[in-house]
């Protein structure tokens, strides 16, 4: 219990660390790097197309190399995702790699492979598993039999003793069903983070044809901020939840993009923000630049106002120093 404390201690101390450097010195300190190592997936969900991003991918060996660069950075928080991680040759050794080194160590999966994975999750700080409603509204989205084999990789994190969260992508498909979800989570002792799916398909410029209808989904929300106040396990913060109430119309925030997180394709491509860019990375190459450069000279995206990836939305209500995103932060920091 000590030896949690004072890790827990640690991270806030990090964090506070990165607030002074962002808002009194004026620096970059890229605190949260999102991994994407592969866009292959065994799933193909309505809303994603991922699986048809044809990208290079860098190998095991440049990837570990690429994991003492970023904690050479000062990153301190990294998310493996993809696609799906668990479909990457040799993830275990990177996995294994990062915590070695020091990284408080994500994985964002859709739960499928992990039973295969078990001995991968021991390098693992939390899994963030994919929900989107009950068996016949998850599978609708993603592929029969994707909703038992979600709660599959729950069960198989919990008896590795990896702690798992939920997030659920609010489509046309579930408005209806987010107590659903809730009860799911509250039944396993889980927390559910809730943002929309966006108006092109993830990693594309296609139109996305499951986005929710807009009245419907501020009435969801609406409901989700009522059930957050009466203490159901949503790890939205109230004020994340009122700021993603306004998708799809402009609404500005502090952009954490390239100040606090940065994106990393399987190629390397060094990304700010994958909705920000979404329209560039798809056809720019990857320079021939040390990793470094790339994250130093990655742009800034200036006066976006369309940021509705919930977990970035949490990191900049957190680091613009909004109340309620910070006492969010820390209950789930102290959870």
């Amino acid at each position: 219990m000590a030896k949690r404390s004072k890790f827990q201690l640690g991270q806030a101390v990090t964090m506070a660390v990165a607030l002074f450097r962002i808002h009194v010195l004026r620096s970059r300190s890229p605190l949260f790097v999102s991994w994407n190592i592969t866009f292959r997936c065994n799933l193909h969900c309505q809303y994603c197309n991922a699986h048809s991003a044809r990208h290079d991918e860098w190998d095991v060996p440049r990837i570990l190399a690429g994991l003492d660069t970023l904690w050479g950075l000062g990153v301190r928080w990294i998310t493996f995702g993809g696609g799906e991680p668990f479909m990457k040759d040799g993830l275990g050794k990177i996995l294994s790699h990062a915590k070695g080194l020091g990284f408080n160590v994500f994985l964002s999966t859709n739960g499928w492979l992990a039973s295969q994975h078990r001995a991968d999750l021991v390098s693992v700080d939390h899994v963030n598993i994919s929900l989107d409603g009950p068996r016949e509204v998850h599978d609708l989205v993603r592929g029969k039999g994707a909703f038992d084999k979600a709660l599959e990789g729950v069960d198989v994190c919990r008896e590795e003793g990896v702690p798992v969260s939920l997030l659920c992508v609010l489509s046309k498909y579930n408005l209806e069903h987010v107590d659903e979800v809730l009860r799911i989570a509250s039944e396993r002792g889980l927390t559910v983070m809730f943002q929309p799916a966006t108006r092109w398909l993830n990693s594309s410029e296609e139109s996305n044809e499951i986005c929710p209808p807009v009245e419907e989904y501020r009435a969801t929300v609406a409901r989700l901020m009522e059930l957050k106040r009466n203490g159901a396990p949503i790890r939205n913060s109230l004020g994340g939840l009122e700021h993603i109430a306004h998708w799809p119309d402009p609404t500005p925030i502090w952009c954490v993009a390239g100040r606090l997180i940065s994106v990393l394709e399987p190629d390397g491509y060094v990304l700010t923000c994958h909705q920000a860019q979404v329209g560039t990375f798809l056809r720019a190459k990857c320079e021939d630049a040390p990793l470094a450069d790339r994250f130093q000279k990655a742009p800034i995206p200036a006066g976006c106002v369309q940021c509705w990836c919930s977990p970035l939305v949490e990191l900049a209500l957190l680091f613009s120093l909004r109340p309620s995103s910070i006492i969010n932060a820390f209950r789930t920091l102290l959870s």
